[in-house]
């Protein structure tokens, strides 16, 4: 997996900028680099900022919002050659996806955008920018790789053996001898985060339907690449890279069981056609319906798992999502669901639960599925339109500021704490109660000390005294930036911030209070970047206190 910053999509989508792309959700303002961009190239040729704005309005699809038509493009940058060839190679038995075939006439215009416009130029400025937020990615994203494998039980598969190819060949003799030479044959896989500050708050792709340009295309084929891109946000957007790593999990051990699977194809077509609304694609291929439901169910369990009993996203929740899966066409998404309940109980890999699964379907009861959670749909949709309705913040302070908890956030990561306190002090100085700068904030406190603690000739009762001060103001923003956390959204702050604590009792030997705090972070339960480990080996023991 690599998490990276990409100049073709950059230029793509500066282009696009420039072209009329100015959505953002719920009448936010532009995001910072959005707004900075417009700046950089105000003198734009007006003749190439025509042609642009002329290709994106008539290639704009009516009934599709804005932000989503928009990933388009993101998507075929990274089918584009690197700057400033940006042509797209189309091989004879890789078919461009449908959506994209519509764009191919814009990469002529991103080659002369960039040739004319000084974008190259600013291509060092805003990797910079992406790098920021590849630098805030990279951890949680490890985390999150780790989770889903021992999830499945498995391990990621990123070379696919394929059968080896005979070649045949005559020799130069009078009796023409054939000979044959066996050609072993692999096929790469990776997987591509890449951060896109020039996209709506929030956008996200996922795709595997494409081929980046970017490696050798020999002997990788559609479905070897995932490629997750990602826009601005004030939380690290971690759903689609999840979506598209449980894929990436699971296309091989199903295509190492299409055959087994294949026996079911009477059934799984018969079930389909009991869904007027699936989707043709899923009708012809076994392959992608299987697939997509088990991901499907995946998901879901995910979500479930790391809600815990008292979270937001509860079993109707889940329902629903299912049910929307079910009717596109991933009519097993229920089946495994409930088969991923009883797999995490068991322990052993999905590749020995496969077969397992299939066997157990009962095709009748499947069928049904609709019908049956018809109320709870019905009651999800409900409240989630007026969860909708709710207006979004829209300070034009919000984006600035989280740019500079991303910058204090990377900052802290390296140990830089000193470089870090400024940056949160400013956005502590506009938002007291921001718990992400409160929760920096403690982790600079406790990590820097006074220099009342660091003069060699001080008076030790005088050092005792500071030590102590700056970690009851370390205590004091932990506290706070609990208080103020989002339960939803930042429960891994929580969390952590629980455990954090503990550790700074357990420093002034005072157990008992760290006892509480650790068993604290240990009832919210497993979260995606949380310290649910930590608070156990904490209540084990003592920290900093060895085996």
């Amino acid at each position: 997996m690599r998490i990276e910053a990409d100049s073709r999509t950059f230029v793509v989508m500066a282009a696009l900028n420039i072209a009329g792309f100015d959505y953002e959700p719920d009448g936010q303002p532009l995001s910072p680099a959005r707004v900075e961009l417009r700046k950089d190239l105000a003198k734009v040729d007006p003749e190439i900022k025509g042609k642009l704005a002329a290709f994106y309005k008539s290639h704009r699809r009516p009934g599709i919002d804005e932000a989503t038509d928009a990933e388009r493009y993101a998507a075929l940058s990274l089918m584009m050659t690197a700057p400033p060839g940006f042509t797209v190679y189309q091989a004879p038995d890789r078919a461009l996806p449908d959506d994209l075939k519509p764009l191919l006439d814009f990469a002529p215009l991103v080659r002369e955008f960039y040739l004319a416009s000084g974008v190259r130029e600013l291509i060092p400025k805003y990797t910079r920018i992406q790098d920021v937020y590849v630098a805030a990615y990279r951890r949680p994203i490890g985390q999150l790789i780790y989770q889903v494998l021992e999830y499945f039980h498995t391990r990621p598969e990123t070379v696919v053996s394929m059968k080896p190819l005979l070649v045949t060949s005559e020799t130069e003799s009078k009796k023409k001898v054939q000979r044959a030479t066996v050609v072993a044959r692999n096929r790469s896989r990776q997987m591509y985060i890449i951060p896109d500050p020039l996209s709506a708050m929030n956008a996200a792709i996922v795709r595997g339907d494409i081929l980046n340009q970017k490696e050798d295309l020999l002997l990788r084929r559609v479905g070897d690449d995932y490629i997750v891109v990602v826009g601005p946000s004030r939380m690290l957007t971690l759903d689609p890279v999840r979506e598209a790593l449980i894929r990436f999990v699971l296309d091989p051990v199903i295509e190492r069981k299409l055959k087994f699977a294949l026996q079911y194809k009477n059934d799984l077509v018969k079930l389909e056609a009991a869904v007027p609304t699936a989707s043709k694609e899923y009708s012809a291929s076994v392959y992608l319906m299987i697939r997509e439901s088990l991901a499907q169910a995946a998901e879901a369990r995910f979500r479930r798992i790391r809600a815990g009993a008292g979270g937001s996203y509860s079993e109707d929740d889940a329902t629903f999502d299912l049910a929307q899966a079910y009717l596109r066409g991933a009519c097993l998404s229920f089946h495994f669901y409930e088969s991923l309940v009883g797999f995490e109980k068991v322990g052993i890999g999905l590749e020995d639960s496969f077969e397992q699964m299939l066997e157990t379907v009962k095709w009748d009861r499947e069928a049904l599925r609709a019908r049956e959670t018809e109320a709870v749909v019905a009651r999800v949709a409900e409240k989630r339109a007026k969860a909708a309705k709710t207006p979004a913040p829209t300070d034009a302070s919000l984006a600035p500021i989280v740019r500079k908890i991303l910058l204090s956030d990377d900052l802290i990561r390296r140990r830089q704490f000193f470089e870090a306190k400024p940056i949160l002090e400013e956005v502590l100085a506009a938002e007291p109660n921001n718990a992400r700068a409160l929760y920096g904030m403690a982790q600079v406190m406790t990590n820097t000390p006074s220099t009342v603690e660091q003069d060699p000739k001080g008076d030790e009762n005088d050092k005792i005294q500071a030590q102590h001060d700056r970690l009851e103001t370390a205590i004091k923003l932990y506290r706070k930036a609990i208080a103020n956390a989002s339960r939803d959204g930042e429960s891994w702050l929580i969390q952590w911030s629980h455990v954090y604590l503990g550790r700074i009792f357990d420093f002034e030997e005072f157990r008992a209070d760290a006892l509480a705090e650790y068993e604290k972070a240990i009832a919210l339960g497993r979260i995606d970047n949380g310290a649910y480990n930590e608070a156990l080996e904490g209540k084990e023991r003592p920290f900093g206190q060895k085996q």
